[in-house]
Order: structure tokens, then sequence, then C-alpha cells
């Protein structure tokens, strides 16, 4: 009998473990031959979704329609087929409402049970988005192969449950030479349980890659493109992997998972990023394809790697790898002084020329993509908020602490699951700052001038004053919101009118606006259709001459001395 209940426990336990252990689900990726000349090809999706119990009626699979203004390909996907035990289930449509970002769900035609498998083609489509700008997290097709973020093809089982994951790739269609990487590994991947959004936070890339390093370890840094950039990505790349090993001692970070950057163009917003899990999308075009000039992004988007997430807005993570951006390079040997001072004052021109700086934060993400002007402000305010709050940390300790401090410990407590909230982040300025940091951080989110001291960015530095004319599209800026652009408002006496611009006018572009509203010498060309023609209208938008905030050089200090 002892022997009896022995084995009637272990039994028991064996099913609890098996009970608690999330079930698998299964995603096979097959990308078809890629038609280059016409950017165009297929990748064949089929997921085994496990355990599936689910009402008719009840939402069975899900993908956004818009992410970040960018399409996926929820209207574009075919031969959609989800079949369980007893055949084919019959899916409808029920999408949230319209609006930059929502979603759609399939909704089960019947009860389901059980296992579920689903296959579909997503579409690759290198023709250039009609909404303008965003993210860079479409598929796409280059040197033969394909490359997306999941984000934008993948669909996931309704229900937030968490899953193990199993990735496979049949590459048998893009010829032989042909690998596959993602966020989550080299090739086909196992995964231990977790959210099943994972899928959507990775990129995926299958071809012909070139890799730096050319031997790819499973941890660490690896960057992957296809095709030939006209350009060689290797120097940018070796640089990269360089300054990731650097930033990796600077947050403290004892673990070395795979780290994966992608290159690939982008005809829109070029030299942008997207971070990832444990990666990022770095792109280049006709605009950025000098590779010191892509430098800066490729820190920016590192430092996400380490930022918080779960704060209230994004003055912190854009802010913060904004702040560090160019100064983690040169404390690490990686740019020179002159290289800092330009990023400093492109930020601080971009900021204090903008019309709308005193936008509250609490506005910023209703009207993110509506306004250019609107959009950068977690970026160029977060980035002087971080300097101000630096300056005034070193002044209240005498030079013993410092805003390094704060983020290392912001980046510990996320690496270990412990919560990042506006309130942690509260309470570390409590003790470095008192009721001044408390001060300093309502008055940001308010949207009050942030304005550095004139040695906050170290002593090689100081302030001065410089004039700009403010960044003017001249009408009304929702109008290049949506696929369907209709010019509205046009001010009479602006360089658009001036140039020929009229309401009515409907128009497609492709160039960032961010960019274009950082560079005073950047020209806008607008592509007009207007009683049955088609024709460019190019004009240097740009309005009043401001004073705005910079800093220079200090003579006599020498470099080592100015990686604050």
């Amino acid at each position: 009998m002892r022997r009896l209940s022995f084995v009637l426990a272990a039994a028991a336990a064996a099913t609890a473990v098996h009970a608690q252990t999330p079930p698998e689900l299964r995603v096979r990726l097959a990308p078809g031959p890629m038609d280059q000349t016409a950017g165009k090809g297929f990748v064949d999706v089929t997921l085994t979704v496990p355990q599936v119990d689910a009402a008719e009626g009840a939402p069975l699979l899900t993908l956004p329609v818009v992410i970040a203004n960018t399409d996926t390909v929820a209207n574009t996907l075919t031969g959609l087929k989800a079949v369980d035990a007893l055949g084919e289930v019959p899916l409808t449509v029920k999408d949230d409402p319209v609006a930059i970002a929502y979603a759609r769900r399939w909704l089960a035609g019947r009860a389901v049970k059980g296992d579920v498998t689903v296959t579909y083609r997503a579409p690759v489509d290198n023709t250039p988005p009609t909404r303008g700008s965003g993210p860079p997290y479409s598929l796409r097709t280059e040197g033969g192969g394909v490359s997306g973020v999941g984000n934008t093809f993948i669909l996931l089982p309704e229900g937030g449950r968490s899953y193990r994951i199993a990735l496979t790739w049949d590459l048998t269609r893009l010829g032989a030479g042909a690998k596959a990487m993602s966020s989550l590994g080299e090739g086909d991947v196992r995964l231990e349980p977790g959210p099943v959004e994972r899928l959507h936070r990775s990129l995926f890339m299958a071809g012909d890659m070139r890799r730096v390093p050319a031997e790819v370890k499973p941890t660490g840094f690896s960057a992957a493109w296809l095709g030939d950039p006209p350009f060689d990505p290797r120097p940018l790349m070796t640089w990269a992997g360089e300054l990731h090993g650097w930033m990796s001692g600077f947050f403290q970070d004892p673990t070395q998972p795979p780290y994966r950057v992608i290159l690939r163009y982008n005809p829109i917003n070029a030299g942008g990023g997207a971070a990832l899990a444990n990666s990022f999308l770095l792109t280049w075009g006709e605009t950025a394809k000098d590779p010191e000039g892509l430098k800066g992004t490729l820190a920016h988007e590192m430092i996400h790697t380490w930022t918080a997430g779960g704060l209230g807005g994004q003055w912190y993570g854009e802010g913060i790898a904004v702040h560090y951006q160019a100064l983690l390079p040169l404390r690490a040997g990686l740019i020179k002084p002159e290289a800092y001072l330009e990023d400093i004052n492109d930020t601080a021109r971009r900021y204090y020329t903008n019309a709308l700086n005193d936008t509250p934060d609490d506005q910023i993400a209703p009207r993110f993509w509506e306004d250019t002007r609107i959009r950068v402000l977690p970026y160029d305010r977060g980035a002087m908020y971080f300097a101000v709050l630096d300056g005034k940390i070193r002044r209240a300790s005498g030079g013993k602490r410092s805003l390094d401090e704060l983020v290392i410990e912001m980046s510990r407590r996320r690496r270990v699951g412990e919560p990042v909230t506006d309130a942690v982040w509260l309470e570390l300025l409590d003790g470095a700052l008192g009721p001044e940091g408390r001060k300093v951080h309502a008055d940001m989110l308010a949207g009050r001038l942030m304005l550095p001291e004139a040695g906050d960015f170290g002593p090689c530095f100081t302030r001065t004053t410089a004039r700009f004319r403010r960044f003017e599209l001249g009408f009304e800026p929702k109008s290049l919101v949506g696929a369907v652009k209709t010019i509205r408002g046009v001010q009479p006496g602006s360089e658009a009118a001036k140039a020929g611009l009229r309401d009515g006018d409907v128009v497609t572009y492709a160039a960032a606006l961010d960019g274009v509203q950082g560079d005073q010498k950047r020209t806008l060309t607008l592509n007009v259709t207007r009683d049955g023609r088609t024709f460019p209208i190019t004009y240097l938008p740009r309005g009043e001459l401001v004073e705005a905030w910079q800093w220079r050089r200090v003579p006599g200090v020498p470099d080592g001395a100015c990686g604050n």
C-alpha cells in the first residue's frame, strides 16, 4: 500500500507539473521566391495553436490593422484558413474603431476545442507606404531575401496566454545559401514560457545574409543585411559591436543574450530605426547613406535595450536615448567631442525653435502622429530634461553623483523584474535632489522650458545663442495624416503658398518630417495631384527667425575632459 500511495502521489505531482507547463505554440515561416525587380514576394505562415477553447463568436486570432502609422498585412493577406479536429473553422472579422492604431480580430464561426492549425500567405511589397512617416516594420525584400517585424504579419492567438514557442523556417524557395535569423535567435529556435506578444516585438530576416562578425555566435552582438548598400556596412557594424560591449558595461548588465541588428533600405524615413526585443532595425536610403551619419541612430536604438519601460510617457525612454546617444560613444572613445557637440546642438536647435515646445506631456500621445513638432518633444524636451537633472545632481552632490546612477538603477530594476514606474523614478529623484527633483519633473510634464545651465554638458562646452528659422509647413499638419492626404489651411505668405500649394491639393511625399524639421536647409517635395495633373512642388518649410540656445567649445579644455 505504501508503494501504491507513492506511485499515485508521484503521478499526481507529474500531472500537476504538466498542467502548469504552458503549451507550445508552433510558428513556421516559409518565404517564397522574391521578385527583386518588382519588389514583391510572399511569406507563407503556419501557426499551430494548442489547447484552444473558444465558443462560437469568440475571438480566435488578432493582428493590428495599423500600428504606429504603419499598415500591416491584415487587409492584404490571402488564403487564411483555420482547421481543428472537426475540420475548417469558419471565420468572421471584427475591427476596432478606425484610428491611428487599431486591431482586427478573427472570430470563430463555431465552437473550437483542441489544437488549431492556421495557414495564410503574407504579401511582401516594397511600394512606399501611403501613410507617410512610421517605423520600418513592414515586410520588405532586398537581395533576394526578406525581412520585417512580427507585428505586421504574424497573427497571434487571442487571449494573452503564456506559451512556449517553437519557431521553424522553410527556406527552400529562397535558394542555396539562404539562412534565417530573428530577435529570438539564429534559425530555428525554441523559447521558454512567456507572452505570445514576443513574436510581435521581434524582427525576422531570411536570405543570403551578410554578417558582422562573419562567425555568428548564439549570444552577443551580430549584424545582418541583404543585398549590397551603396556603402560597406562592415566598418559601421564593427563600430556598433564595440559600442554594444561598452554599453553593456556601462549599464552593468551581466547577461549576454543574442543582440541582433538588421540594416535595410527605407524609402520614407531613411536613417531612422526601430528598437525591438534584444534587437533593432537600422535603415539607410537616398538621404542617409553616409555611415558616419548612421552612428547616432545605432547608438540611440541600442540604448533602448537597457532603458526602462512601463513609465507613463515616452519622455523617459526617448529622452534617455537622446541624452546618451552621443555621450556614451564619446566616453567609449568612439567619437570625438566635435561630434558630441553637434549632437547637442541638433537637439537644442530643434527644441528651442519648436513653436509647440510648451505642449504638455499628456497631449503628446493623442496628437503624436498629427504633427511632427509634437512627435519630437519626448526626444528633444526629454533630452534637455535629463541634462538639467544631471547638472543639478552633480552640483548638489559636489560632483560625487550624477544622472548615471539613477539610470543604471532603473536598468537594474527592469532586468530583475522589479517595478519601473513613474513613482519609482520620482523616489530616485527624491533621493538625489529632494523636492527640487519633483519640481523639475512636474515642469517638464507641464511643458515648461527645459534649459540646462551653461556647463551642464561638461567642462568642454558652454552656452550661447544663435538665430534660426522655425519649422513651418505652411498648412494644417493634420492634412498629412491618413492614406489620402488633402491639403487644408494653406497660410497666405508662407513658403508653401509662395511655391504654389493650394487648399484641396492631394499630395504624397517620401520624406521623414522629423528629419526635415531638424535640418534648417532641407527642402520638402510634395507630389501634388490637382485637376487630373500630378506634379512636384518643392519649398523650404521655414517661418520666422528666432533666437535659440546652443553650445560651443570652451577653448583650452583638452578632449579627455569632455566625457562629463
